[in-house]
């Protein structure tokens, strides 16, 4: 219960201000049980010193002895408690809290395990209930392989996973590979993009003068970002977009087409899964 200043004081009469007390400190001197029934000090360091089994001294807060004990008395700007009991509907704004809060199963806000930093930390696997809107900022995975979990949903027969846990998206340079006929100066550019074990690949392989593929199964670049899980086919269009061919890309990230007349550019797309 919180004890005011007229409280007190219907309960034991005058009050004596003694001065100020450090409470981290316990300077001047109090002990348990031991006291003049009035006198009070008024806390100037926020402490931890135990009287008579009260702990959470704040700066302003009183200590008053009642003749038996000594109580405290909430003071300064900041309300500091052990415990905050709240009936009906009330707002609280610019609360604090040493740990982090959530509701039990009696819609009581209880201390739990601090499980992150920052202000406003959660506890161990919440349940939220309705949509949650981030305002500013993004949702930050924080262990690898972690994702969004659609188990909720039910699957398909033969289904081996309803984690999402990757996305990303970059561009990267193709190696020239064997099996093209280059005149001039090679060159290339290429993007990608990975959605869960989805891979798509988009990009372009260039040549100052030319560039074909004569060989069926010719390579056309090496290195893809993302190895296949197996061998997959893709498409292929020369520069006048005039021919259209097919390539695979292997295990060991190699791209193998079909024959290309020469052209100054063969652009490239293929989606397979890693």
């Amino acid at each position: 219960m919180l004890k005011t200043v007229s409280s007190i004081t219907n309960a034991i009469g005058a009050l004596n201000y003694k001065g100020t007390w450090n409470a981290s400190t316990n300077t001047p001197t109090l002990a348990s049980g031991v006291g003049t029934k009035g006198d009070y000090y008024v806390v100037s360091v926020a402490g931890s010193t135990t009287l008579d089994g009260i702990s959470n001294w704040g700066v302003g807060d009183w200590a008053a002895y009642n003749g038996s004990v000594w109580q405290r008395v909430e003071g300064g700007a900041d309300g500091n408690f052990v415990n905050l009991s709240v009936s009906s509907t009330s707002t609280l704004s610019g609360l604090t809290a040493s740990t982090a809060l959530a509701l039990n199963a009696s819609k009581e806000i209880v201390s739990v395990t601090n499980t992150g930093t920052g202000s406003n930390v959660l506890a161990t696997t919440p349940t939220l209930v309705g949509d949650v809107t981030l305002s500013t900022g993004n949702l930050v995975q924080g262990t690898a392989a972690k994702g969004v979990n659609f188990t909720a949903n039910t699957p398909a027969a033969g289904m081996t996973s309803q984690l999402l846990n990757w996305y990303e998206e970059g561009t990267w340079t193709p190696n020239q590979g064997a099996g093209i006929d280059l005149v001039g100066t090679f060159s290339s550019s290429a993007t990608y993009t990975k959605i869960g074990r989805q891979v798509t690949l988009t990009g372009r392989i260039n040549g100052s003068t030319s560039v074909a593929n004569v060989t069926n199964g010719g390579v056309l670049f090496t290195n893809a970002p993302f190895a296949p899980a197996s061998t997959t086919v893709g498409v292929l269009i020369n520069d006048a977009q005039s021919q259209t061919g097919s390539g695979a890309i292997a295990t060991n990230s190699t791209f193998y087409i079909t024959p290309m007349s020469v052209t100054p550019t063969i652009y490239f797309n293929i989606t397979y899964f890693v």
